[in-house]
């Protein structure tokens, strides 16, 4: 293929071209011998039935070399080799005693016109010149024909190469015109593709940086939180591991199949480790206080949830709209209980953010689970039970149908320490930039 057309486009309609001839090739070989079939028959008792036959015999050979040599190497010589075994056809019909052709040269540079190759279909264009002008001598050398039986040789051949030629030459002017104007339009098509192809890319690359620069808020946001209580810290990175577990485990059970949608799913596990960031705001010696809280301190900690939603509202709201509600659903509403038993708006069923809800139940579960300065971590089995017990009570009964059908995953997530978490943080982020950098 001509390099300035070595592009996708191009390569793509050849391919395609190439395969649709060969096609058209095997469905017409039968009627070849349909001159033969009657000469036998004593229709045409003029035509040269073994000759018919033996041509037959060397196009079927040169077609099954073709078909297998195209689809074993998609080779730029493929489109070459169909025109010369298209040119064999027309050159055999033209040498048939009682057949007189004229504008049937032009066939096969008419249909280079398919390939948008101007140069490919001006050389098949000299080569069809080429052989129509040896086809004229070899007939005027072996036929008889009434055209000149009253001329003498050398003047019938002048005047049908000449004539012939002309004929030829204005023709192929016209199909070459029409090569040249059809490449320069799959050009300008071709170039408009890319043009779009690099604004796609753009995009993209843009949209990968706004995730790397937010990753990296949300991490700092969180480590805020974890610089002031490492157990936070920890439960931040469990919890953001077992809302990405519950969320895709419900999304593929059909789960609130309308309202999960994988772009939900993504902003809920990217939003699960702001969920304590109100705690920030609560007193060191209520934070880091070993033993039971006070009904005091108590009332004080919950305030989390509200501070936390204003936080995120308030230092956030130049990420994306849709991430920053559900974020501020999520720090606001995670302690709501499913039967309107919790806080800070008593909210009841699905009137609590399902982002919340999920994030409810990721963040028990790690309580349960985790070691706290007032208890022992629980097993998996006895926590799973306490649970499923909650579930209608306290827990969207679906988020618990969704973890127990998750439950052999789990263990996995719980011995994530602090190397292994911030060690998948950096994988993430590094992820973002591999994929920002093959954009670009």
């Amino acid at each position: 293929m001509n390099k300035s057309l070595n592009n996708a486009l191009f390569r793509e309609n050849e391919m395609l071209m190439n395969t649709r001839i060969l096609k058209i090739m095997w469905l017409m070989t039968p009627f070849r011998l349909i001159p033969a079939i009657r000469k036998f028959v004593g229709a045409i008792p003029g035509t040269d039935y073994v000759a018919t036959v033996v041509n037959t015999a060397l196009l079927i050979f040169f077609q099954v070399a073709l078909t297998i040599f195209h689809s074993k190497k998609k080779s730029a010589l493929t489109k070459y080799f169909i025109m010369l075994i298209f040119q064999f056809v027309v050159t055999t019909l033209s040498m048939q005693r009682g057949v007189e052709v004229s504008l049937l040269y032009l066939i096969v540079p008419t249909v280079t016109l398919l390939y948008y190759d101007r140069i490919f279909c001006t050389r098949i264009t000299v080569i069809s010149y080429c052989v129509m002008l040896l086809t004229i001598f070899y007939r005027a050398l072996t036929h008889e024909t009434s055209a000149y039986a009253n001329i003498p040789l050398n003047e019938w051949i002048r005047a049908h190469a000449i004539g012939m030629s002309i004929e030829y030459t204005i023709c192929t002017i016209i199909i070459i015109c029409v090569a040249n104007s059809t490449q320069t339009t799959m050009r300008l098509l071709d170039k408009k593709e890319m043009e779009a192809q690099k604004a796609k890319h753009e995009e993209r690359a843009k949209n990968l940086a706004t995730q790397f620069d937010q990753q990296k808020i949300i991490t700092g946001f969180a480590n805020l939180v974890e610089s002031r209580d490492f157990l936070t810290g920890e439960h931040i990175k469990r919890t953001r591991a077992y809302v990405n577990l519950i969320s895709q485990r419900m999304k593929d059970l059909g789960f609130y199949a309308d309202e999960l949608t994988a772009e939900m799913q993504e902003y809920i596990t990217q939003a699960a480790p702001l969920h304590d960031i109100g705690k920030i705001c609560v007193p060191d010696y209520i934070l880091t206080k070993e033993g039971p809280l006070t009904a005091q301190e108590r009332e004080k900690m919950k305030e989390h949830s509200i501070k936390g939603e204003e936080i995120i509202r308030e230092n956030l709201s130049y990420l994306s709209p849709q991430y920053i509600e559900i974020a501020s659903k999520m720090a606001r509403n995670h302690h709501e209980r499913w039967d309107g038993d919790g806080y800070p708006d008593g909210l009841s069923g699905t009137k609590i953010p399902l982002c919340a809800r999920i994030m409810a139940t990721a963040d028990v579960l790690d309580a349960l689970l985790s070691r706290r300065s007032y208890k022992l971590p629980m097993l998996l089995e006895d926590a799973l039970r306490i649970m499923k017990e909650g579930s209608g009570k306290q827990f969207d009964p679906l988020c618990i149908k969704a973890l127990l059908d998750c439950a052999d995953e789990i263990p996995a997530l719980q011995q994530h320490n602090s190397d292994s978490a911030e060690e998948s943080d950096v994988e993430e982020l590094e992820e973002v930039v591999e994929e920002l950098e093959s954009a670009e």
